[in-house]
């Protein structure tokens, strides 16, 4: 990823991204409710999200994401699940737990940073092994 957008903006390109995959387009209405938020809320981020080239957006149309926000979203995505796994099978986390902290770290992590937690839950799992198996009552 070569221009670093701000948490918040990566929130609702993510947003955007996962409500495109489940349903091919997104509107302003759905971003609001999975956002939580009022839709004029949502509008101003689409507003500066297209201004960055990552979205296109009509004003009472659909939203997609760009070449160059699908790709920002996937990587943004990829680094979320990564994460969630890391928190839930190597840290013991409850599956909400592990959600919620994958949300807050997923925006400040490098990609390399990814790439060696994915590293190291290969090697434990090659190894079998489970740090917090017996204290989560999962063994």
């Amino acid at each position: 990823m070569e221009e670093k957008l701000a948490p918040r903006l990566e929130d609702y390109l993510e947003t955007i991204y996962l409500l495109e995959k489940e349903n091919r387009v997104a509107r302003v209405k759905e971003i609001a409710r999975a956002r939580n938020v009022k839709m004029p809320t949502v509008t101003e981020v689409l507003k500066r999200l297209s201004e960055k080239g990552f979205i296109k957006y009509e004003p009472y149309g659909y939203v997609s994401t760009t070449e160059k926000g699908r790709a920002y979203a996937e990587e943004l995505y990829r680094k979320h699940k990564v994460l969630i796994r890391f928190f839930e099978s190597v840290l013991g986390l409850p599956p909400e737990d592990a959600e919620r902290e994958g949300c807050l770290i997923e925006h400040h992590l490098s990609d390399e940073t990814v790439k060696r937690i994915e590293k190291l839950m290969e090697i434990l799992k090659e190894k079998n092994i489970r740090p917090f198996e017996e204290e989560n009552g999962n063994g």
